[in-house]
C-alpha cells in the first residue's frame, strides 16, 4: 500500500511538472488538445467539436429552400452502399441532381439541422473571398506581392511571394501539415489561442511558385489578406458577399482563434450539409447564382484550373488549383472541396451531378491523389441519380 502511495504521489508529481513545463514554454495548447482529443477517445479533433471552441455566427438572412428533385428519395441505397457508408462512419449523404435535391440521408441521430465542422473544406471557402476581394477592387491581382498586405512578408525572400503563390500551396513556407505532433504548426493553429503570432514564426525557405506541397498555412495567411484588404472579418465577409448571396438556409458558425479574435481560414466552418452543397452549386455554375453573379465567372475558372507546380516527386500537380482539389471519375472532370475525416463537396459539372458526404472516416488509399472513398461515394451518387 505504501508502495502504491509513494508511486502515485511520483506520478501526480511528474504531471504537474510537465504541466508546468508546457505553460512555462508556451505548449498550453497541448492540454487542450489532450482534452479534446485523447482524453475523449479520439486521435484527431471530431466534426462534432464546436462546443470546445469561441465561434462567431453567420446568419441565414435570406434563406431558399433547396427545389426538390421529382425523385426525391424515391431511391434507397444498395445494402452494399449502404454497408460502406455506413462503415466510414457517414452521418450525411446528399445527392443533387440539375440544381435539385435527389436523396440525402442521415445517419447517428442527426439531420437537415445539424451543423459539423468542414475541416479543410474551409480553404476553398476562403479562396472564394480571394476573389472576392479582387473583384470588389480591395486586391489587385493574385499577382500581387504577400507584403504589401502583411509587412511581415515584405523583405528578404519573403518578398517574392505572391497571393497566387498562396493559392496554390507553393509559397516556400515549411509550415506543416501533420495534426499528430503536439508541438507541430497545426495543433498550435488549431488548439492555440493566437493564429496569427504563430504563423508569422514561419517564412519562405524555398523560391515560391517551384514547389507543391499541401500547407494550411498558407490559407492562413490568405485569411489574413482578406481581412487586411477589405477591414473586415472573415465571418463579416463571408456573410455579406456569399452566404446572404446563396440562399443558405441555417446559421452558421466559424471557430475563432479566442473570443473576438480571428476566424482560421482552413477550417472550422460549422453549416448543414445542405447549407454546403451551395458553395458546389456556385462553383459549377462559375460563380452565378440564379443570374446574379456572385464571384467573378473568370476567377472561378482559374480556381479550377491545374497548378501544375512540382510536387517531391518532380510531378506536375494536376489535382489542384486554388484551394480546390481537381480530378477525374470515369473521364468526366470533377472538383472538390475536402477536409480531414472525409467531409466532401464533390462536384461533376458536366453531368450536373454533385455530392456532399460528411462524417468520420476516411480511407488513407489515394488514387490520382484523392481517397478512394470519394470515387466510391461518387459511384453510389451516380447510382442513385440513374
Amino acid at each position: 500500500m505504501r508502495i502504491l502511495k509513494i508511486f502515485l504521489i511520483v506520478l501526480a508529481s511528474l504531471v504537474l511538472v510537465g504541466i508546468i513545463g508546457l505553460y512555462a514554454t508556451g505548449n498550453k495548447h497541448v492540454l487542450t488538445g489532450l482534452r479534446q482529443t485523447y482524453l475523449l477517445g479520439k486521435s484527431k479533433p471530431d466534426i462534432f467539436d464546436m462546443k470546445y471552441f469561441d465561434v462567431t455566427t453567420i446568419k441565414a438572412d435570406h434563406p431558399e429552400p433547396w427545389p426538390m428533385h421529382v425523385r426525391y428519395n424515391l431511391m434507397a441505397f444498395s445494402p452494399a452502399d449502404l454497408a460502406f457508408v455506413d462503415s466510414m462512419q457517414t452521418t450525411a449523404f446528399l445527392v443533387f441532381k440539375n440544381d435539385s435535391l435527389l436523396f440525402e440521408k442521415y445517419f447517428e441521430n442527426t439531420d437537415v439541422e445539424t451543423t459539423s465542422n468542414s475541416f479543410s473544406m474551409a480553404k476553398s471557402f476562403t479562396s472564394i473571398l480571394i476573389g472576392k476581394a479582387i473583384d470588389e477592387g480591395y486586391i489587385k491581382s493574385v499577382d500581387q506581392k504577400v507584403g504589401d498586405f502583411l509587412p511581415q512578408y515584405a523583405s528578404g525572400m519573403d518578398a517574392e511571394l505572391t497571393i497566387k503563390q498562396l493559392l496554390q500551396m507553393s509559397s516556400g513556407i515549411p509550415f506543416g501539415e501533420s495534426y499528430s505532433s503536439p508541438m507541430g504548426y497545426m495543433a498550435r493553429a488549431y488548439f492555440g489561442k493566437d493564429l496569427p503570432a504563430e504563423t508569422f514564426k514561419y517564412h519562405v525557405e524555398k523560391t515560391p511558385g517551384t514547389y507543391w506541397i499541401y500547407e494550411g498555412g498558407n490559407t492562413v495567411l490568405l485569411g489574413m489578406i482578406v481581412e487586411k484588404a477589405t477591414g473586415r472579418t472573415l465571418s463579416d465577409y463571408f456573410f455579406q458577399k456569399i452566404w446572404s448571396c446563396i440562399g443558405a438556409e441555417h446559421d452558421t458558425y466559424w471557430n475563432l482563434d479566442h473570443v473576438g479574435g480571428m476566424e482560421k481560414p482552413y477550417t472550422g466552418v460549422y453549416a448543414t450539409a445542405r447549407d454546403y452543397a451551395r458553395i458546389g452549386k456556385l462553383y459549377m455554375h462559375e460563380g452565378v447564382w440564379d443570374n446574379d453573379t456572385v464571384i467573378s465567372p473568370e476567377f472561378v475558372r482559374q480556381s479550377l484550373t491545374p497548378c501544375n507546380i512540382p510536387d517531391s516527386t518532380g510531378a506536375p500537380t494536376s489535382w489542384y488549383g486554388y484551394q480546390w482539389w481537381l480530378g477525374e471519375h470515369d473521364g468526366s472532370p470533377l472538383f472538390s472541396a475536402r477536409g480531414l475525416r472525409g467531409q466532401y463537396i464533390v462536384v461533376l459539372p458536366k453531368e450536373k451531378l454533385m455530392l456532399v458526404r460528411i462524417g468520420h472516416e476516411q480511407v488513407k488509399e489515394r488514387k490520382n491523389n484523392m481517397p478512394t472513398d470519394l470515387f466510391r461515394y461518387l459511384d453510389i451518387a451516380k447510382s442513385l441519380a440513374q
